[in-house]
């Protein structure tokens, strides 16, 4: 077959989504449910990413006192809603804030459906980390895109962002256990610092930026926590 023929082939294959892209998206949109203690940091780091080009960030609260310092925002943002102090930032890409909680997967699909989102990344902890992220996985599932999920934090020790892509055999479900118990409650001194959390930011950033290059996603199938002793991630691969 002549090589204009198998391009037009591989055209209307892929729009009849007989054909799925996965990868090599020059210009992605992204969306980031909930924005704080993680999300927040996730924002910070994307936002300047120049294969983002749309960034729609989900979550109903308010800035309140607990808040500062040890999320992204300061006291000039107390009692704003999170939504607008991010999208009033602004960033590289253009950035839309939905003052909304997604309590289904129907609701997801339905906001990334209208906003053609291509990557979701779950950093919300409602009704619990792991029920979002089920439901992040469900959603993702049927739209065809990769998805991130973040299991958060226990007191100062911090869990590594996981990059899977749709309908594949490794997912989030997949031998998905708290990972190494003993070593996390080792690690637990106090409440999480920016200083650690911001590290989530940085690792979704690279992610996004691998699957953007056609690169396999920086830390892909493995699993673990940053280890505040050593300063870097102490992660398993994941068979």
């Amino acid at each position: 077959m002549k090589r204009d023929n198998l391009l037009n082939v591989i055209s209307v294959l892929k729009e009849k989504k007989v054909i799925v892209e996965l990868t090599k998206k020059q210009s992605i949109n992204v969306c980031v449910i909930g924005v704080g203690t993680t999300g927040s940091y996730i924002v910070h780091d994307i936002r300047g990413l120049d294969c983002v080009s749309k960034l729609i960030i989900i979550d109903p609260d308010s800035v309140e006192l607990d808040n500062l310092y040890r999320q992204d925002y300061t006291k000039i943002d107390l009692y704003k809603k999170k939504v607008d102090v991010l999208q009033e930032r602004g960033g590289k890409c253009q950035i839309i804030g939905l003052d909304e909680m997604c309590t289904d997967d129907k609701e997801l699909v339905r906001i990334c459906e209208k906003y053609k989102i291509d990557v979701l990344i779950q950093a919300g902890d409602y009704p619990s980390t792991r029920q979002l992220s089920f439901m992040t996985q469900k959603a993702a599932n049927k739209l065809r895109i990769p998805y991130i999920t973040n299991s958060g934090y226990i007191s100062n020790v911090v869990s590594l962002p996981e990059f899977y892509y749709p309908n594949n055999e490794y997912n989030f479900s997949y031998k998905h256990k708290i990972y190494n118990e003993k070593k996390i409650f080792i690690n637990v001194k106090e409440k999480v610092s920016s200083r650690i959390v911001a590290n989530v930011g940085h690792v979704i950033a690279r992610q996004l930026l691998d699957y953007c290059t056609n690169k396999i996603p920086f830390k892909y199938k493995e699993r673990g926590f940053f280890d505040v002793n050593k300063l870097e991630w102490s992660t398993d691969h994941i068979e």
